[in-house]
């Protein structure tokens, strides 16, 4: 990690620099990681780390052991006391401040906020600015929703000079909080600023910075691709060469999987996301867009078959598509299923997918599942009202409806104004009373709508029928 003047601290010790009896201790530790025997691998993963703090590696193995260790079990509280305590010893002595939160807090709570901390004020006190990122990012890994430490990092990326790591922890918060100002301010800042740095960039026009021309018309061609279908042709073939040249080269595979994305052509460009997703160590954005368009593929393909059976009805062959067409719908669902599934499992943390996981199952009437999944992702702020409308859509289903009631209510309840969701919210609990024979809180919640908007689906006609009928 770099520091803002852009030269490298020494912050960083592998393997291959250790002292042959702790490089012995360590590959222990390893092999007992092999037989996930948690606690051993932490008490010498501690041992390791007591004598050479900088083995940052090793650092990141001794939380994954503790992750494990801990499993769904919740921490006592003890940990954060003694983190409390352990505070005053960050400024008097960091190393012992350091071996202390490791052993007496992180090993039984990793995610531990106070404990983090410590490491990340120890780290930074003996120019350690790697092990003190990865304080952070532990943080945000072990609670995804709390922006504060979202931008904590970001600032820390940011005065460390890793303006393209700055840039894209901003991205982040903006999409979790789109009204965050601090977080869009300082996400076009720091990509300003990668900018600046990578081409060196001193007032002069940026094509004099570019010493090969044949490099700047490629960049020129690159930000104008998209303007129309023949530039981004043009700059199709230029891709291919380059990706003919290299076929392991993750920024060219990922451009041309782009390109052929803005070109429309879904299927290739499929093909080429796939290929950056296994060149790129299984990056969870190129596994979601993958996902997202061999979605999207499938859907197209489902489509022209259903276009064709309608405008076909007498073809021979008309009986055969349509069995074809079900079974394509009944495969295709779950096999999205079972990808949400394992996206899950490989990051059981992230509330989104979890989301989608149970979308998927509702759509396919496992209200049942479903509701395991929504009930984890109702705990994300930016999913929660989404989160009750599906969870009280899934309780009406299976008849329980006094809590698909509670669901709906309180959505409502937190969303001021009344827009498209407050409306399908309200929508979905009238009905759910009308069918509870509860008409004076069926038309209570209509009637909110109709004042709002008189076009609503059916909710005018069943507002004035019901001063009709009395």
């Amino acid at each position: 990690m770099s520091e803002g003047n852009g030269e490298k601290v020494s912050d960083l010790v592998t393997e291959a620099d250790l002292d042959p009896k702790l490089k012995a201790l360590y590959l222990r530790g390893v092999s007992a990681m092999e037989l996930r025997n948690w606690g051993y691998v932490i008490s010498l993963f501690q041992a390791v780390l007591k004598q050479e703090p900088r083995f940052l590696d090793c650092r990141r193995q001794l939380r994954m052991a503790a992750v494990k260790q801990r499993g769904d079990k919740k921490g006592l509280g003890t940990e954060s006391m003694k983190a409390m305590s352990l505070q005053r010893e960050v400024k008097k002595n960091p190393a012992e401040a350091m071996v202390a939160v490791e052993k007496d807090v992180l090993a039984s709570d990793p995610f531990n906020p106070q404990g983090n901390q410590i490491l990340f004020d120890a780290a930074m006190a003996q120019e350690m600015p790697l092990t003190a990122g990865f304080a952070l990012e532990t943080l945000t890994d072990g609670h995804p929703d709390n922006t504060k430490y979202w931008h904590q990092l970001g600032e820390f990326y940011y005065n460390q000079g890793e303006y393209d790591k700055a840039a894209e922890v901003y991205e982040k918060i903006r999409k979790k909080d789109p009204a965050d100002l601090v977080a869009i301010k300082m996400e076009k800042d720091a990509t300003a600023r990668q900018s600046m740095t990578s081409q060196k960039w001193d007032g002069g026009s940026f094509q004099d910075l570019l010493a090969n021309k044949d490099e700047a018309k490629k960049m020129e061609q690159s930000n104008r691709a998209g303007s129309t279908k023949e530039m981004l042709q043009e700059h199709l073939g230029t891709l291919i060469e380059e990706y003919n040249k290299d076929q392991n080269n993750l920024n060219v595979v990922k451009n041309l999987a782009d390109c052929y994305e803005q070109l429309e052509d879904f299927g290739s460009a499929l093909q080429y996301y796939e290929w950056a997703y296994s060149l790129s160590s299984k990056d969870p954005s190129l596994e979601k867009k993958c996902g997202e368009l061999r979605e999207r593929v499938q859907n197209d393909y489902i489509k022209q078959l259903e276009q064709w059976i309608a405008e076909n009805p007498d073809h021979p062959e008309v009986g055969e598509q349509k069995a074809k067409l079900a079974e394509m719908k009944k495969d295709m669902s779950s096999g999205m299923i079972e990808e949400a599934r394992k996206r899950v499992e490989r990051n059981p943390t992230d509330m989104q997918l979890r989301f989608e996981l149970g979308r998927r199952l509702f759509e396919v009437e496992d209200y049942r599942e479903a509701i395991q999944h929504l009930q984890q992702a109702k705990r994300s702020p930016n999913l929660r009202i989404k989160v009750m409308n599906m969870l009280g859509q899934c309780y009406a289903k299976l008849k329980m409806r006094d809590l698909a009631a509670q669901q709906f209510e309180e959505a409502v309840k937190e969303i001021p104004s009344m827009d498209e969701t407050k409306k399908e919210l309200l929508y979905n609990l009238g009905l759910l009373y009308e069918e509870m024979e509860d008409k004076e809180r069926s038309l209570e919640a209509l009637k909110q709508i109709y004042a709002a908007d008189y076009g609503y689906r059916d909710v005018a006609e069943r507002v004035e029928k019901s001063y009709q009928d009395s």
